[in-house]
């Protein structure tokens, strides 16, 4: 009786979280599409400079992948090994935009998403480049999908009390803010972790 009553206040408690995290990202579909807009926008911007400044800025691409493959590959022997350590990174990357882009209303979430947009697209034109176009998307859209959208959430959610404090005609309580921030933040987490294991799982096999 217990345990069936404990199952049920469960089952209720996750329906209303769902239908209020459908209801906030129906709400946030502004401040996503604008997100969107400058990932998109520097991502663009990233492909073009791949492609006509390619031979300048290559070396620097080869230096920053090195590096980091280096970092993240270090004492991996197994796809799980793999999957921890590209969790790892991309995890504390998200943290920092959460953390650091709320504490400055969106501002270092901002950054993130423009250089991240850069990066992406100037390694995005490179790759094709020197192998090609197909092989290129196989490398990137599997995981990057979820990626891109995990942290366009985390940088709607740190910039979300900026929103309600200056552009929100109607204001809400503080309480709803906070837990708007907070079921954004774990939809970005849960995310992440989903990017990372198909990165592993999958992305993986077509970098053979």
């Amino acid at each position: 009786m217990i345990l069936n009553s404990s199952t049920n206040l469960f089952k209720e408690a996750l329906k209303l979280n769902f239908s209020f995290l459908v209801e906030t990202l129906r709400k946030e579909k502004r401040l996503i599409l604008i997100c969107l807009g400058i990932f998109v926008l520097f991502l663009i911007l990233g492909i073009l400079a791949g492609i006509y400044f390619g031979d300048m800025i290559s070396k620097y691409v080869d230096m920053y992948l090195k590096k980091m493959f280096q970092q993240i590959l270090k004492n991996v022997d197994n796809k799980f090994e793999l999957f921890l350590a590209i969790l790892k990174n991309n995890m504390r990357v998200y943290l920092i935009l959460i953390v650091a882009g709320t504490l400055t209303f969106g501002l270092v979430s901002l950054f993130v998403l423009m250089s991240n947009g850069v990066i992406v697209g100037a390694v995005a034109a490179l790759s094709a480049k020197h192998t090609s176009v197909e092989k290129t998307l196989l490398l990137l859209l599997p995981h990057g999908v979820i990626e891109i959208f995990a942290f366009l959430i985390g940088a709607v959610a740190s910039a979300i009390f900026l929103e309600n404090l200056i552009l929100e005609k109607k204001k809400e309580d503080i309480k709803t803010v906070f837990k708007r921030f907070c079921i954004l933040s774990i939809l970005g987490a849960v995310l992440v972790v989903v990017a990372a294991f198909i990165e592993a799982y999958v992305t993986s096999s077509f970098a053979r």
